[in-house]
């Protein structure tokens, strides 16, 4: 078995070694420069994903390419055939973040609807309720209350149809479709239906440069959101799939997760974050002293944080770095209002002051604001294979580190 687990950790190592180089060369090519990721939109339901939809299907978007988008997308994504001479569909009206009032006591009725497409009553073609559900939950009553309203609005259900759409396809919560008699809804994913109407808008939009690489661009980025690249990493799974003992032993290697990740920043990140504690007393001349939290664990998902004293001859300042979500997941740092000593100004030096945090806090890099799987890997992997002082992970905390000291000279 020992043997088998070192050609299995050996062969793995290999692989992703290959995987790194060339995730480098896309970088060095500039394939990973996407406009969304740095506005940091992203994760915004409303801001990004459902605006962008909305602004593709409406015939009278910016884009210039008329109804053609939304006739792509009824065939492609609502699965109904059109023929080519239907005009009808420039009619058609599209509305994001559609107010169906407030929503009443029994949470039958009201709301706010992502997206409604209107169709013209002579098209035949059902007006259509989208739910875009990237990350927020279900709400109650969600779809049963936009259910209600079509029925209201449209008269029957065959006038309108509600589309489910998420990341991968799921359904709805039973918290979302409510009591009552069943009602029908198409569920919809971004990883096969609007990944794939992308790419025939982009293809029809081959004379305005301008739309088609916008699209492109937002296809690329629903391809990092979905994790779409994952078959790049069949290399690995077929590997660890191709001996029976190494399926095994990746199993067990699995059962013992947490405790791996515990190893790993119990290991070489605190190494790295106590080494950032002299480079930054080094470059302040103050007193600084480095805090590991204990692990704390739910739900099968870990919590950790770490934290640095600034320390001058009367006042210290706490810089905090904690993760919002459990798992290690979305790490953020600001300066605590415990253990800060009285005298110390309250002058905002981050960004988002408020009540909690009033000189601020902000998230961490997105390379290094989740700390399991693959990226727990490249961090481990930046830390073990350069010095320190050449370590973006190290300059970032001893940056914040600094820039909170200076709190102290007033």
């Amino acid at each position: 078995m020992e043997n088998s687990m070192q050609t299995l950790l050996y062969k793995i190592g290999e692989l992703q070694k290959k995987q790194i180089i060339k995730q480098t060369e896309v970088k060095r090519r500039g394939e990973d420069f996407n406009v969304f990721n740095v506005l940091g939109l992203w994760s915004e339901e409303v801001r990004l994903h459902s605006a962008m939809l909305a602004e593709l299907l409406n015939p009278e978007g910016s884009h210039g390419c008329n109804e053609n988008f939304l006739r792509l997308f009824i065939q492609d994504v609502v699965e109904i055939k059109l023929s080519n001479d239907m005009d009808e569909l420039s009619k058609a009206f599209t509305t994001a973040e559609y107010h169906i009032g407030c929503i009443n006591e029994e949470e039958t009725e009201g709301g706010r609807i992502d997206i409604l497409i209107e169709m013209p009553q002579n098209t035949g073609i059902p007006s259509l309720i989208i739910e875009n559900k990237i990350y927020a939950e279900d709400q109650p009553n969600q779809l049963r209350r936009y259910y209600n309203f079509g029925v209201t609005k449209y008269q029957s259900p065959d006038n309108f149809k509600i589309l489910y759409l998420t990341l991968y396809g799921s359904s709805a919560s039973t918290t979302s479709t409510g009591e009552g008699e069943p009602f029908d809804y198409i569920k919809c994913s971004y990883i096969h239906h609007i990944r794939k109407w992308l790419e025939h808008c982009a293809a029809i939009a081959y004379d305005k440069p301008k739309v088609r690489e916008t699209i492109i661009q937002y296809n690329h980025l629903l391809t990092q959101i979905t994790a779409y690249y994952m078959n790049e990493k069949n290399p690995i799974i077929e590997e660890i799939a191709s001996k029976e003992d190494y399926l095994k032993n990746a199993i067990l290697i699995c059962s013992y997760q947490n405790d791996i990740i515990k190893k790993a920043i119990s290991g070489p990140i605190t190494k790295a974050l106590e080494h950032i504690r002299e480079m930054a007393e080094q470059k302040t001349q103050l007193n600084i002293k480095f805090k590991s939290n204990e692990f704390t664990e739910r739900s099968g998902k870990l919590d950790w944080g770490f934290s640095y004293f600034i320390t001058n001859s009367q006042k210290t300042v706490k810089v905090v770095y904690i993760f919002d979500k459990w798992g290690l997941i979305d790490l953020y740092y600001g300066i605590s209002k415990d253990n800060i000593s009285s005298g110390v100004p309250i002058t905002p030096i981050f960004n988002n002051p408020s009540d909690n945090w009033p000189w601020g806090w902000e998230w961490a890099p997105d390379k290094y604001n989740t700390w399991n799987g693959e990226n727990l890997y490249h961090i481990i992997d930046e830390l073990t294979s350069q010095p320190y002082e050449s370590s973006e992970f190290c300059k970032n905390i001893l940056d914040v580190i600094v820039k909170s000291s200076k709190l102290l000279n007033n």
